[in-house]
């Protein structure tokens, strides 16, 4: 009699796993919202009785930044970011960066020592996006 209930608890078990190769070969809603070119043009910054403040960017000195659909951030030639983040907190949804490619090697990057940022916080609303990582001012880019 015992028998005949761990069959069906075990094909209950059974049919009950998904597949985790079919969310990545999909790419992820998150990423899509961000993904293509944006051009930063405010930073925060905050004075010493903790008002913050947006000011603008001089077009000189403006960064612009590609994201991919699968997470990966890039500069504007198309070269991988240093010290890019290995997960990205999109509008309250933590998803990891997964790249779907292989990378090109960036040599600037060997130049630079990164103090690890395991991930930025993004907020984003129509055609504009605020980066806000570990001990640097938020920043704000538009497409």
């Amino acid at each position: 009699m015992k028998r005949l209930l761990y069959i069906p608890l075990v094909l209950v078990w059974v049919l009950s796993c998904k597949k985790d190769s079919f969310n990545d070969l999909s790419p992820n809603s998150a990423f899509t919202t961000v993904s293509g070119i944006w051009h930063s043009i405010e930073v925060e910054r905050s004075s010493l009785d903790n008002k913050s403040t947006w000011e603008p960017i001089e077009a000189a000195k403006s960064d612009s930044l590609i994201f991919r659909t699968d997470g990966v951030v890039l500069n504007a030639d198309g070269t991988p970011r240093c010290c890019a983040p290995a997960t990205m907190i999109i509008n309250g949804t933590l998803v990891d960066v997964k790249p779907s490619t292989a990378l090109p090697n960036n040599p600037l990057c060997e130049l630079l020592n990164c103090i690890p940022c395991p991930s930025w916080e993004i907020s984003i609303s129509d055609d504009q996006l605020i980066i806000a990582s570990c001990n640097s001012p938020r920043v704000k880019y538009v497409r």
